[in-house]
């Protein structure tokens, strides 16, 4: 029974490859269609789209909205600030870590602004 259940799954996998020219120009626009058909292999499935590029610029703006999250999701007073061991708490290692660098005016509370600038210090 095992053996036979791999063989079907290599045969599926052998025949998933071999899509027709005709089927993928057959199919309406933006979907491709591939040659194994099933409950389990749908016929036509919507095409994705290509991914961004995360190279200079794109993946310096990917960063800092990732911190920014982060950061928003670490203020629980929802008052545009933490303090050390918020940032400790919430994983924010590196401005935890900075925390007396990023906190210039010595507050005890940095915002994502001061963070901000202290990472452009550091380019």
């Amino acid at each position: 029974m095992k053996n036979t259940l791999y063989l079907m799954v290599f045969a599926l996998c052998a025949t998933a490859g071999m899509a027709q020219a005709s089927d993928v120009a057959a199919s309406p626009a933006g979907v491709v269609k591939h040659g194994v058909e099933g409950p389990f292999f749908p016929a036509v499935r919507p095409a994705t789209a290509s991914p961004v590029a995360s190279t200079g610029d794109v993946l310096q703006a990917q960063a800092m909205a990732r911190l920014k999250a982060n950061f928003d999701a670490a203020d629980v007073a929802k008052n545009g600030s933490l303090t050390q061991q918020q940032a400790q708490k919430s994983r924010l290692g590196y401005v935890a870590n900075n925390f007396s660098k990023i906190d210039v005016n010595k507050t005890g509370k940095v915002t994502f602004d001061d963070v901000k600038h202290y990472l452009q210090s550091q380019q």
